[in-house]
Parts: C-alpha cells; sequence; structure tokens
C-alpha cells in the first residue's frame, strides 16, 4: 500500500542542511497498524506528513496503492487526502460556531450518504446525545472523539493520527486509541499514529521508532 524509498527531509540553514528525516525505506500494507513514537523533535510527525502528502520529501519516492504520489498536482493531492485519507491530530481544530453535527459533515464529499453514515459513526463514537452542542460546551475527551468522527465521515481507507492523545488524560486517551483502533480493524483501514509515548501504541502490529530523523522497526514489544 505504502511504500517508501529512500525518503528524506531537510532544512536548509545558512551553515548547513538540518536532517529532520534521514533516509527511510519502508513498507506498509493494507489493514496494518502502524505505531510510531519518539521524542518530541524526533521526526515522526515528519514522517507521517510525508506519506499523507501534507509535506513534501527533500528526496525519494512515496508510492501509495501503487501509485507514485510526491509527484502529484497540488489538487490532485488534496483530491487523495479527501477521498482517501482521514486526519486526527493532537488539536480537535473544531469551528466553535458550528454544531458538532455540522462540524463531522463539513468535510464530506457526499453530503447525502454522509448524512446517512453520520448516524453510524456518532453511535459508534458515543455522541449522540451531543450533535446539537457546540464546542465549547464539550469536554477535551468530547472534542477529540468529534474530531474522529469528523475523520472518519468519508470511510477513509488510511487514518492518520498524529499525538490524538497528548491533551487528553489516561483514560480519553486510551478510549480514543481503542475507537481508532476498533473502526480500522471493523472496516479493514490501516491506522498510522504517531505518539511520544510507547505505551500508547503497545499492542500494534508493528511498531517504529524515530530517532534524531533515523527509523527503526522495533521488533520487541516496547
Amino acid at each position: 500500500m505504502f511504500e517508501l524509498k529512500d525518503v528524506a527531509l531537510l532544512y536548509e540553514t545558512r551553515k548547513q542542511a538540518l536532517a529532520a528525516l534521514k533516509s527511510t525505506t519502508l513498507k506498509i500494507d493494507w489493514g496494518e497498524e502502524i505505531g510510531i513514537y519518539g521524542p518530541s523533535g524526533s521526526g515522526k510527525s515528519s514522517l507521517l506528513f510525508i506519506m499523507s502528502t501534507l509535506k513534501e520529501p527533500s528526496r525519494g519516492e512515496v508510492k501509495y496503492d501503487g501509485k507514485e504520489i510526491t509527484a502529484l498536482t497540488p489538487s490532485a493531492k488534496a483530491e487523495l487526502r479527501r477521498k482517501e485519507f482521514g486526519f486526527v491530530f493532537q488539536e480537535h481544530f473544531l469551528i466553535n460556531h458550528l454544531t458538532v453535527r455540522e462540524n463531522v459533515l463539513l468535510p464530506a464529499s457526499d453530503k447525502k450518504n454522509a448524512r446517512k453514515r453520520l448516524e453510524e459513526i456518532v453511535g459508534f463514537l458515543g455522541l449522540g446525545e451531543l450533535q446539537k452542542r457546540f464546542p465549547f460546551e464539550l469536554s477535551l475527551g468530547q472534542s477529540q472523539r468529534v474530531a474522529i468522527a469528523r475523520a472518519l465521515i468519508n470511510n477513509p481507507r488510511v487514518v492518520f493520527a498524529d499525538e490524538p492523545t497528548a491533551s487528553l488524560d489516561r483514560d480519553n486517551g486510551q478510549k480514543v486509541v481503542k475507537l481508532l483502533r476498533s473502526y480500522c480493524k471493523k472496516n479493514s483501514a490501516t491506522l498510522i499514529m504517531v505518539s511520544h509515548s510507547p505505551e500508547i501504541i503497545e499492542g500494534f502490529g508493528r511498531r517504529f521508532k524515530v530517532e534524531n530523523g533515523q527509523v527503526s522497526e522495533v521488533t520487541a514489544n516496547v
């Protein structure tokens, strides 16, 4: 599904080029649970952003479903993200003047079918009684679940989660991870999650450690 060959991300300074992500080659198959962990600034989010086309690598090749995606036009990348990918970030980025229902439906590509799917998603996430509320009326845990619902409204084949539990307490963080894993397992979707803590991704099918821009797969329990 994803195939990265010699992918790197460099930032040029006046004195030297700094590597946010060093030469990385890896493959990810459909339906896998991928956990990526490492300290702040290690390059783990850079890896996720490159795979999801939110950042352009300095060099290397990224293939998705057999197609090279780094060469796509900006509009083609946006279309790919809209149709294939779902995103959950540390910050929920909800729009305060829209209700929960309106926030979830905002990115929907097919409004008619999305309204039918909405009930399934909010039921799955336990948001049924919150649809008419506004974000400022929600707890952090509820807000993150709304953000997850928004990420899943288009039935993505890949879910990218960038530190989705960082602003939550332990219990709510575990609930978020469980919900994301349950959706992906039920729908045979691929989950790619970034975390600063290896405990968050314990039990994932594959785990990668990123340190100083270097990516290495962890074969033993973390």
